[in-house]
């Protein structure tokens, strides 16, 4: 794809409509889809969150005449090696007809840009170690942690 003309901006109330469909492309990507989908209070939670201004949630819309091309989610949290407290870019996507014009790239200077103004001290984030095309990106943009993440499910 040619690089778009588009703009980084705020989530909005009425963003909803051209968000869900790409939250839901989302989770369908890392197998959160049909029977494994996420339960549509959390998807209205998650919505609700991310307007909310009291909330360490905040949401990024990477936006074309009208329609949205991609999202970002930002998560502030406190943390034990630092004051400042830090960025998690919890959610990235970028519909598919959008891909290869700088949506993804674009939204990641709008959260690193935004964490900064907000005072954290470092953004950071995770994917699949098979999600090879995004992290061609993620090479380029940031260093590669040296982590390995555990989960309990509680």
């Amino acid at each position: 794809m040619a690089e778009a003309v588009f703009s980084i901006r705020p989530l909005q109330a009425g963003d909803h409509a051209g968000w869900q469909p790409l939250w839901r492309d989302y989770n369908a990507f890392y197998g959160r889809a049909g029977a494994t989908a996420l339960p549509e209070e959390v998807d209205r939670e998650t919505w609700r969150r991310l307007l909310a201004p009291e909330e360490p949630v905040h949401g990024l819309a990477a936006v074309a005449d009208g329609a949205l091309l991609g999202i970002a989610h930002l998560l502030y949290h406190r943390n034990t090696i630092q004051i400042q407290d830090s960025a998690y870019l919890q959610d990235l996507y970028v519909a598919a007809a959008a891909r290869g014009g700088g949506v993804a790239r674009a939204l990641l200077r709008a959260a690193a840009e935004r964490a900064r103004a907000d005072g954290a001290a470092t953004l950071y984030w995770r994917t699949a170690s098979d999600n090879l095309v995004a992290r061609r990106l993620y090479d380029q943009v940031a260093e590669l942690a040296d982590a390995v993440i555990y989960r309990q499910i509680l």
